[in-house]
């Protein structure tokens, strides 16, 4: 377990952050996520070059994973086999200068049969994705998802819906789905 004490932040950030385990990754750019986990709404097929869903592991070469629609339908979505503790995501646009095109904000949707998806946060939160096709942006989940099944729904972009991610998911083995803890003072 980490704690990480307030005594040396600035007065207006003192708090107090406890977590344990709660930020390792869970495998999509490491290959522990099988291409068979990964699901897309629909697949741009064009010029020769498939942009499947298999293409959306973060810092993988290669084309991302892009859909054949830009409209708010559309999704990317992991399978994590059973249910986890997602406690944040990784994004980054295409990564290739020849396809500058990104996702620049989106909808986390989660569900654990598959079938009934509810939004992150009861207001279905909009999160800041990529303002370029390159970087890393990382938006973190407080509180944490606990589900199987995670859906990315891009609903803004640059040229065409583009992207390639990583969850951060809670490692601690011994603590199961209650091992995040983290309190602001």
């Amino acid at each position: 377990q980490l704690l990480i004490g307030r005594s040396s932040w600035p007065e207006r950030d003192q708090g107090l952050f406890v977590l344990s385990g709660c930020y390792g990754t869970l495998g999509l750019a490491s290959g522990g996520v099988a291409d068979t986990q990964l699901s897309a709404s629909s697949v741009l097929d064009w010029s020769t070059r498939v942009w499947a869903p298999s293409g959306a592991r973060l810092k993988k070469e290669g084309l991302p994973w892009a859909s054949s629609q830009s409209d708010q339908q559309q999704w990317l979505q992991v399978d994590l086999k059973k249910e986890k503790r997602i406690t944040g995501i990784i994004t980054t646009g295409s990564t290739l200068s020849e396809e500058k095109c990104y996702v620049s904000a989106y909808r986390v949707l989660y569900s654990n049969d598959g079938k009934q998806w509810s939004g992150y946060k009861e207001s279905n939160s909009i999160f800041q994705g990529n303002n370029n096709y390159g970087d890393e942006v990382r938006n973190n989940f407080i509180p944490p998802i606990v589900a199987r099944f995670v859906r990315i729904n891009p609903i803004s972009w640059y040229k065409r819906i583009a992207l390639k991610l990583e969850l951060l998911v809670c490692l601690d083995v011994f603590c199961g789905l209650n091992c995040c803890t983290s309190v602001h003072l």
